[in-house]
């Protein structure tokens, strides 16, 4: 018995629908088999926005996290970056989360503290030194994550600790604190210090009021460096501790790091490599390539702006990502197939369409679409909404021609645009794709327009039901009642891919 899918929602699978189990469980075996010589490890898996990155990378936490098979010694942990990318800093979000879930996952869970101190214990543990051992450990995470933030206040507006006693007596006490205890950064100094020299009269206040703002900043970056070195050899300790001790492996799964700002989307790549490069750890990364590497171009932009000259990019986008990720895993497109009966699933539930018509949809979207799982629901919903719309219209246009129209609109953007000014065109570029004769002379730049686009156009308008069967007036109609939807430019341009 086929079980009609829901149709309109765009959250990651939970049934394996795309044939990615096979991938998952490859890169599931991968992850399982690293040995600790093998690790810090980072699985890049790599594909466009809507390639269904996030659905595999569920499908392999899912793996390593079922209760009714548990993998021992395996702590997963999800991050999921857009959801903290109104943070002050990603990457801080990042070590604060992985900080947290090691609370979660191991002090707070029993059974893995006391296989931890058990084995270290060599013997059964008492659960008063069980209760220790928690409360020391809680104490060790607690340092840790003060030390991600320690000198972060300061650097806030207001809170710079300035040495006023000194300041005052350069004033000869006469001083007004409430004009400068604003101040947060250097850069806004020079309006307050021109303000007292004029005030006071003396030459030398200037220079040495600059100064001691000098030596405040200087001192909060060397408070903040050694917070962070003190942050990166308390978690090295720890966790390799552990990975030794208790086989506890960390896999880390970082989810829509290429939804993030370029910046953001640099600063998480080179925490992983400053501050978790750590026996024990694992990473499995979800990101488009090429945004990434056009963050990277954004990141070092001085640095490729010095090199022009040269006429090359100093940063090279594809070594850069090497040095980080080192089993790269590329999605491949949709199988046809695979569209076919993801579609195939679904249609039945659409109010309007015989089995038939369903069968002929399936097929003619399944040609004529991106081989993207987003775009394919995306423009299943659109046709859902379009054959709506007809019908509540009253008419009853073939749901294949709705289905190519759709297909059409959602892939195809330049070409739709032109055929919403004259939905007559419809009847000309079918005759072109198909290669039919015809009395009506076709415009050659449309001729160029059509050959110039995706094979999978031509192929789906090979296929009936047949646009000339409609008279203009129909087509008039057809068009109209597709704007309504605004999609108009998916694609962004004309040879769609």
């Amino acid at each position: 018995m086929t079980t009609t899918q829901p149709g309109y929602g765009d959250l990651p699978a939970t049934q394996d629908e795309l044939g990615f189990a096979p991938s998952a469980t490859a890169l599931t075996e991968i992850v399982l088999g690293a040995e600790l010589a093998d690790t810090p490890l980072t699985v890049g898996v790599y594909g466009p926005w809507g390639s269904g990155k996030t659905s595999l990378m569920k499908m392999i936490y899912r793996n390593l996290n079922d209760p009714e098979k548990p993998q021992p010694g395996v702590l997963p942990i999800w991050f999921d970056a857009w959801r903290y990318v109104q943070s002050d800093a990603l990457w801080r979000a990042l070590l604060i989360s992985v900080v947290e879930e090691i609370r979660v996952r191991v002090v707070r869970n029993e059974d893995r503290l006391r296989t931890l101190v058990g084995r270290r214990a060599a013997g059964q543990v008492p659960p008063q030194d069980l209760r220790a051992e928690q409360a020391s450990l809680e104490k060790r995470l607690d340092d840790l994550a003060a030390s991600l933030y320690r000198s972060v206040d300061r650097e806030d507006q207001g809170a710079i600790e300035f040495q006023w006693g000194k300041a005052g007596k350069l004033a000869a006490g006469t001083i007004i604190r409430a004009g400068f205890s604003y101040i947060p950064v250097l850069g806004k100094i020079s309006e307050a210090v021109a303000k007292a020299k004029e005030g006071l009269g003396e030459q030398a206040y200037a220079d040495t009021l600059l100064d001691l703002f000098q030596r405040e900043r200087t001192l909060i970056y060397r408070d903040q460096v050694q917070s962070l070195e003190q942050f990166y050899a308390g978690l090295k300790e720890l966790i390799e501790e552990w990975a030794e001790q208790a086989g506890y492996r960390l896999v880390i799964f970082i989810d829509d790091l290429d939804r993030c700002l370029p910046e953001q989307a640099i600063g998480v790549l080179e925490a992983i490599k400053v501050f978790l490069d750590i026996q024990g750890c694992i990473f499995v990364l979800g990101v488009d390539r090429e945004i990434i590497e056009r963050g990277i171009r954004v990141r070092y932009k001085e640095f490729a702006l010095a090199g022009a000259a040269a006429g090359v990019f100093p940063v090279a986008e594809r070594d850069y990502l090497e040095k980080i990720v080192q089993i790269p895993f590329a999605l491949p497109p949709l199988a046809l197939h695979t569209m076919s009966a993801f579609l195939r699933s679904r249609l039945p539930g659409v109010p309007g369409l015989t089995a038939s018509d369903a069968d002929h949809v399936a097929t003619l979207m399944a040609v004529g679409l991106l081989r993207n799982p987003r775009k394919v629901k995306r423009s299943f919903n659109i046709f859902r909404l379009h054959l709506s719309l007809d019908r509540a219209h009253g008419r009853q246009t073939a749901a294949g021609l709705i289905a190519k129209l759709t297909v059409i609109q959602t892939s195809f953007a330049d070409l739709y645009e032109r055929i919403a000014r004259d939905p007559t065109l419809l009847k000309g570029i079918e005759v072109i794709a198909r290669g039919t004769p015809t009395r009506d002379p076709i415009d050659p730049k449309l001729r160029d327009d059509v050959g110039s686009q995706d094979p999978r156009l031509k192929e789906m308008l090979y296929l009936e039901p047949f646009f000339e069967k409609l008279d203009d007036n129909t087509l008039r109609e057809l068009v109209y009642q597709s704007r309504v939807t605004g999609e108009a430019a998916t694609d962004g341009g004309g040879t769609s891919s």
